[in-house]
């Protein structure tokens, strides 16, 4: 009973990640908006945090890879580095919110988060940039630098605001009509075991491996 249990869960989770990553890829197809300079804004993270606030942290860390890589092998022009450019902003802007509002599922504890959220991503893409601009551009480190303060930081930021805005209007609304037509269920709003010990090990890697390319870009060794 228990393992018959578990299985259809499986089945759910896998259903809803691949209609959430849908609906997030299409969103890139029509609905990338020109914002600073060379850089879009699109709102597949709305879609992948509406999806987490459901199903929880894991569900958001499958989609932030899922659907930067149905954009590397169809749409998208930036290769591989634009891949991992895509994913690391993804993970590091949805986990905040959805990790305070698996805690406390309150629209307090999801505004916070959003907030972190934002703020986490903008610091991280800084970073990042810093690291990969050079070479994907073909810039100097110092042209690099010249571009993170006037165009990375605030695109970030107003995409994370954007985003936020968003998510807090449709999220109650979005839930209410799922659970009333019967299509989400009590099983789904449940976690897998050992999840937050599998998410806590993932965001550690990620940060530590962060620190270390800045480190590295920093007194040019890459």
């Amino acid at each position: 009973m228990q393992e018959s249990k578990q299985n259809k869960k499986y089945i759910r989770y896998i259903t809803f990640m691949a209609a959430f990553s849908a609906l997030a890829y299409i969103s890139v197809i029509f609905l990338k908006i020109p914002m600073i300079v060379f850089l879009k804004y699109e709102p597949k993270d709305v879609f992948v945090i509406l999806g987490g606030l459901i199903f929880g942290p894991l569900f958001t860390i499958f989609l932030s890879i899922i659907v930067p890589f149905l954009e590397l092998i169809t749409v998208s022009s930036t290769g591989i580095i634009g891949f991992i450019m895509n994913a690391i902003s993804t993970f590091f802007y949805v986990l905040p919110p959805v990790l305070f509002y698996a805690k406390r599922r309150s629209t307090k504890s999801l505004l916070y988060g959003l907030i972190i959220g934002t703020i986490v991503l903008t610091v991280v893409m800084i970073m990042w940039n810093y690291f990969l601009a050079p070479i994907f551009f073909g810039y100097t480190r110092e042209a690099a630098v010249q571009i993170l303060v006037p165009v990375i930081l605030p695109f970030n930021l107003i995409k994370g605001g954007i985003n936020a805005v968003l998510i807090l209007l449709l999220y109650k609304p979005v839930t209410n009509v799922l659970v009333k037509s019967n299509i989400l269920k009590k099983i789904d709003f449940e976690g897998f075991k050992n999840e937050r010990k599998i998410i806590t090990s993932i965001v550690a890697t990620m940060l530590i491996l962060t620190v270390i390319f800045v480190i590295l870009s920093y007194f040019n060794v890459v």
